[in-house]
């Protein structure tokens, strides 16, 4: 991701799900480009899950409602959980289900995450942890009642009073599984940030890392021209 220093504007046309509360009406702005998902056990897009970038959105889209029908992705990140604020996603539905915002949370800031924080529409700004978190976690949690996406749920600022030393190691979203929807992720809002997508540049040779060209690259990053340039002639001499 590369980080842009101008402020966002107004959100992109369209229907507009807001997961956990308003958008900031500024933020700074950043990229992300598929290389910068994280792969698996973080990534859990299946084989009848299908993401594509579209212009400066993320297309996503399921082919049914089976356990295949998933489409989920995060990024990488060390933020305070008492620092994300309400995060949102900037979704325009073209038919069906709308994903949800994910937070893996490392709940007790011991360097390895413990749950995932899920925030959906239907619950109006009730977050709750996935079934597979840490005992502790689910003990802890701010509510243990019923009407939500599981027992253990909590507004974010119930969960940050809950754990105030939470950090969160990736955010992102998740379509399904047993799902069947399309849509496009105008852009995702976590921490003071708005992000939205781009296709990943890949350069074919080393004339390209010239005149600033290696710092256009994605697919890998390089930190310098030198770099750049010595990346193709250790290609060539395979």
């Amino acid at each position: 991701m590369r980080r842009s220093t101008a402020v966002a504007g107004a959100l992109a046309a369209g229907v507009t799900i807001l997961f956990t509360g308003p958008a900031a009406q500024a933020a700074a702005t950043d990229v992300i480009h598929p290389s910068d998902f994280l792969a698996a056990p973080y990534s859990d897009t299946r084989a009848t899950g299908h993401f594509e970038v579209a212009g400066t959105g993320l297309h996503i889209w399921t082919e049914g409602a089976t356990r295949t029908d998933k489409v989920a992705e995060y990024v990488a990140t060390d933020t305070p959980l008492a620092r994300v604020g309400e995060p949102t996603l900037d979704y325009t539905a073209t038919t069906g289900g709308a994903p949800g915002f994910q937070l893996v949370v490392d709940f007790d800031a011991n360097g390895t995450p413990d749950g995932i924080l899920v925030g959906e529409r239907a619950y109006n700004g009730d977050w709750w942890l996935n079934n597979e978190a840490a005992q502790f976690v689910k003990d802890g949690a701010p509510s243990h009642e019923g009407g939500s996406g599981s027992t253990d749920h909590g507004t974010l600022d119930q969960w940050r009073a809950a754990f105030p030393t939470a950090r969160v190691d990736a955010f992102g979203f998740s379509l399904g599984s047993g799902v069947k929807g399309d849509g496009v992720i105008n852009a995702i809002h976590f921490a003071g940030t708005r992000y939205t997508f781009a296709r990943d540049v890949e350069l074919t040779g080393k004339q390209q890392c010239k005149n600033g060209g290696w710092a256009t690259s994605t697919l890998p990053v390089f930190r310098n021209q030198g770099e750049c340039v010595s990346s193709f002639a250790k290609a060539a001499e395979r």
